[in-house]
């Protein structure tokens, strides 16, 4: 009777011990699949003077690496009369997408299909509100292909020619 209910310990613990391993991958699984450079034309970007588009002459880029707590996050993007939204945050992911809370509001990064979409609630990205964007540059609703667009951190600015 012992040895059966030994044998029933060990084997519980083995399980135990298999399903903690695989939690552990899946997390790093999940990690990886923010981790990446991802680079496009800035496909806002317009000229000052006249207005013209200026999409091959600028890139849009976001950086997300993996840190010990959360992620670190790069965003830079040349948008109208050629006003930039630039930051670099500290993001937790949260309900399947990264999160940055501040005093202001919440800047968010989800996953689509095919692209990254950033969200800012609509809160002020200018000087007056998050300091982040120009006058006539938004963070909100910007998305990022995820499509052959990503090459992992630290590999390359995964742009495309």
């Amino acid at each position: 009777m012992k040895n059966n209910l030994a044998k029933k310990l060990v084997w519980f613990s083995l399980v135990l011990h298999a399903c903690a391993l695989q939690a552990a991958l899946a997390s790093n699984r999940v990690g990886e699949a923010w981790t990446g450079e991802y680079s496009q034309p800035s496909d806002l970007c317009t000229e000052p003077r006249n207005g013209r588009s200026c999409r091959d002459d600028f890139r849009d880029s976001l950086s997300i690496v993996e840190e010990s707590k959360g992620y670190r996050v790069e965003l830079h993007s040349t948008q109208s009369m050629q006003h930039v939204c630039s930051f670099v945050l500290h993001m937790k992911p949260e309900a399947g997408k990264l999160i940055h809370e501040s005093e202001l509001g919440t800047v968010a990064i989800e996953k689509h299909v095919d692209a990254l979409r950033v969200s800012s609630g609509g809160i002020n990205p200018t000087a007056t509100g998050l300091g982040m964007c120009g006058a006539h540059a938004d963070i909100d609703g910007l998305e990022f292909s995820s499509v052959g667009n990503r090459a992992p951190s630290g590999q390359g600015d995964g742009a495309r020619p």
